[in-house]
């Protein structure tokens, strides 16, 4: 119970972190921004309709909301912006002055129409709700901004000097409700919004990685390696990669188990990834075999992490279930991608002749006696 409620705080405050965070919000504006610019064209249409009851309600004033409403066709360029533009902040600009003008329309509205108009206690009742659905694919922290800034306008303006107390504590009393309930479904949606963006987060980590190691997965390792490939041969520049593969590594399955066989696998990853650079992918391409993808990287460098991660392996040793020692070595293919390459359009290097040379080196390691590094050599 005491671990699950930590748990819970835990996520609340990711939560509180991530409103917070670029990336985060860059991706909840791009999920969301649709929504934003439906509810914004909306808001044409629906004027316009409400222009239909002040003709037959207010005939007197008619004239001076026609052309205030005409202003609503405005909306058309913000929605336009926002549909178009990938960036969270300039979106973040356009719709909370968007939003700000929408506000000063109600207000001038509501000055013609007077206090007591439908109108007017509508767009009380509404416009808590309006922010939501406007601000919905920004951060919650200017949702509830918007949202504190209304409902101290509702609070402290009054239309008129003369103005009906009586009805003005009843426009606190809605603003305060219908407020409140807004503040609800922002809250709400700011926590739904985290658990799937957590959800879509471990599917795509999941999609990209192997479930035993921790590493990339073969779909992963050809995707990456097909970008770094035409990466190169645009800018010209260098990219080795290694294959390497345990030895003798069903003979540890038989005679230790299969357990043990995976503990030398996740052995063998960990060592990888913690003698290899950042920019370097580590994938495990099946069974015992794995591949590192080394971008900007010489052959000749390239020998040399091959090397250190050969060396490192022979001093390990893996306990079995059983509590024996296991020893055991690898063996690695090297091929790279040179830049002198890259001009000579007869000898282009792709993705299948890359990993086909890595994959004849490592042939040549197991065929001379294993627990070496071996180099695809040009012919």
């Amino acid at each position: 119970m005491a671990t699950n409620h930590k748990s819970s705080l835990a996520a609340v405050f990711d939560v509180i972190r991530c409103e917070s965070n670029t990336l985060y919000l860059q991706k909840k504006f791009l999920d969301h921004r649709i929504y934003t610019v439906a509810i914004l064209l909306l808001l044409i249409p629906l004027g316009f309709t409400e222009g239909l009851f002040d003709y037959k309600n207010q005939p007197t004033v008619e004239d001076k909301l026609f052309y205030l409403r005409l202003y609503l066709f405005f909306l058309i360029i913000p929605a336009i912006s926002v549909y178009k533009t990938k960036s969270y902040k300039i979106a973040t600009v356009i719709i909370t002055l968007t939003t700000a003008v929408i506000a000063f329309h109600a207000i001038k509205t509501a000055e013609i129409l007077g206090e007591e108009a439908l109108h007017t206690v509508t767009t009380v009742a509404i416009f808590p709700f309006l922010i939501f659905f406007i601000l919905i694919s920004l951060s919650v922290y200017i949702q509830i901004t918007f949202l504190v800034l209304a409902f101290l306008f509702v609070t402290y303006f009054k239309l008129e000097p003369s103005t009906n107390d009586v009805l003005h504590h009843t426009y606190f009393q809605i603003a305060f409700q219908y407020s409140l309930a807004a503040l609800f479904a922002m809250l709400i949606f700011s926590w739904s919004y985290y658990r799937r963006y957590c959800l879509e987060l471990a599917l795509e980590k999941g999609s990209k990685t192997d479930a035993l190691t921790g590493v990339a997965n073969r779909r992963h390792f050809d995707s990456v390696l097909k970008a770094e490939v035409n990466r190169n041969a645009r800018s010209g520049s260098n990219c080795a990669l290694i294959l390497l593969d345990i030895d003798h590594f069903k003979r540890i399955n038989d005679s230790y188990g299969h357990p043990t066989g995976d503990r030398v696998i996740c052995c063998l990853a960990d060592t990888c990834v913690s003698l290899s650079r950042e920019i370097d992918l580590v994938a495990r391409l099946g069974g015992e075999e794995f591949a590192i993808i080394l971008p900007d990287t010489k052959i000749e460098d390239a020998k040399n992490l091959a090397e250190r991660i050969r060396l490192h392996v022979e001093n390990i040793e893996v306990k079995s279930d059983s509590g024996e020692h296991v020893k055991w070595t690898i063996s690695l293919g090297i091929s790279a991608m040179h830049a002198s390459q890259q001009s000579k359009k007869t000898n282009k290097c792709s993705v299948e002749t890359l990993i086909q040379h890595a994959d004849t080196a490592l042939y040549e390691a197991k065929n001379s006696g294993r627990n070496r590094t071996v180099l695809y050599e040009q012919s």
